[in-house]
């Protein structure tokens, strides 16, 4: 039985479990005589976490692994974070945190279904919100619009030289015949709740998140190949046979900022202008890119694992080696946070399940770890809310987080 739950536990962790297996795991997790066999578990997740070199060699004791695996038990799992704090501090306390993180689901299913312990009162208002989907607005050169969600496969237009597709699986092809002087742009929007992939005419490859927009030519003219984009992108740009730079404009439309000009030849890089957000980041997975800012017009070039984030006065702040998985995940599907303030976590939370978030005072100076799938209702995101004792209440669509909560990172 035990090996069993070792082989159930390993495809979870490893996000391969069905829902069969999962609810199967589950029971075994609860059985009376498996708190060893899941304490041993925890412990090899923990030790394995820390034996990156780069970051840390110091392993979790077998206290600190039974606590956790105590809190998971009880349903208070984030309790463990905070357990050692001379050697959980900085990024070490994020390392911890992410362990628990994997098996978030375990925790909200005691805390959630224990017939030994009541649940935590959770409004129910608001509550089964769905995660956001594939949708976007495509305006063509003329003005005309078409609701990509709903359109059908196929040919959707020819404009000039160039031929938009949508495919069986609804990605936006653009594709084209020939050269053309003659330049039409389009424009591609997501909603909040809404994301979109789309490949251009030279084969470059953009996904982008919601309350975002890219507009770009139908055909890229003959030396140029140049994008604008607000919100959030991900690029993997395609190689040319001449050496054609592609050229990324971005804009958060704040008025003391004008926007970022990010220079690649073939590369994979990620570009966040949310105008809610502090400041605008470059992050790069592979090849160069030269980072301009607009304001200031200064410049810095980036290598692969390396993040530059510029502020609103323009200042630009290098970050190597950067967290790539935090950074791409909303391109895979999770919505993830590493030791991040509550308030960055709401502002993406905001622009996928298009609700409002409310703070009162200071509580939106909470960091917070944690890792989501896009695709799950708005309620297991609440359910990591209350497993971490954060306070909040529900008003339509507006979730106010309220400041009645303790001074500890999550």
């Amino acid at each position: 039985m035990q090996d069993r739950l070792v082989v159930l536990f390993h495809k979870y962790v490893n996000d391969s479990c069905s829902a069969e297996e999962l609810a199967e795991l589950y029971e075994l997790f609860s059985l009376t005589g498996n708190e060893t066999a899941a304490k041993e578990l925890v412990a090899q997740i923990v030790e394995d976490v820390y034996q990156h070199p780069a970051q840390i060699n110091t392993f979790l004791d077998n206290t600190a692994a039974e606590k956790i695996v105590n809190d998971i038990l009880s349903g208070t799992p984030y309790a463990a974070i905070n357990t050692r704090p001379t050697l959980l501090n900085s990024w070490k306390r994020w390392a911890a945190a992410a362990t628990v993180a994997a098996l978030l689901g375990l925790a909200g299913y005691y805390a959630y279904h224990s017939d030994n312990r009541p649940s935590p009162k959770v409004p129910a208002s608001g509550l089964h919100i769905a995660g956001g989907s594939n949708k976007a607005t495509l305006t063509l050169h003329n003005g005309q619009t078409i609701a990509l969600d709903s359109a059908q496969n196929g040919l959707l237009a020819i404009q000039g030289t160039g031929r938009v597709i949508k495919t069986q699986t609804g990605e936006i092809i653009y594709s084209a015949a020939d050269k053309s002087d003659e330049i039409l742009y389009n424009n591609i929007s997501t909603p909040r709740g809404g994301q979109y992939f789309l490949q251009l005419s030279d084969g470059s490859k953009v996904w982008l998140n919601a309350a975002s927009s890219i507009r770009f030519p139908v055909v890229f003219p003959n030396g140029e190949r140049k994008v604008y984009v607000t919100g959030e992108a991900y690029f993997e740009i395609q190689h040319q046979d001449q050496p054609i730079p592609f050229i990324v404009e971005a804009d958060n439309k704040s008025a003391d900022n004008n926007g970022c000009r990010v220079e690649v030849l073939g590369t994979r890089f990620n570009i966040n202008a949310y105008s809610n957000e502090p400041f605008m980041s470059t992050t790069l997975l592979e090849g160069k890119v030269k980072v301009h800012a607009n304001s200031t017009r200064q410049s810095r070039v980036l290598l692969p694992n390396q993040q530059l984030n510029i502020t609103r006065k323009g200042e630009m702040n290098l970050t190597r080696p950067a967290n790539i998985d935090a950074v791409i995940a909303w391109k895979n599907g999770y919505t993830q946070f590493a030791s991040v303030s509550l308030s960055a976590v709401m502002r993406q939370i905001e622009r996928w399940y298009d609700v409002n978030v409310q703070f009162e005072d200071h509580a939106a100076d909470i960091t917070f770890t944690g890792k989501l799938k896009r695709n799950e209702n708005l309620s297991e995101f609440l359910k990591i809310l209350d497993l971490n004792n954060i306070k909040y209440e529900i008003n339509n669509s507006t979730i106010i987080i309220k400041k009645d909560q303790s001074n500890r990172d999550h």
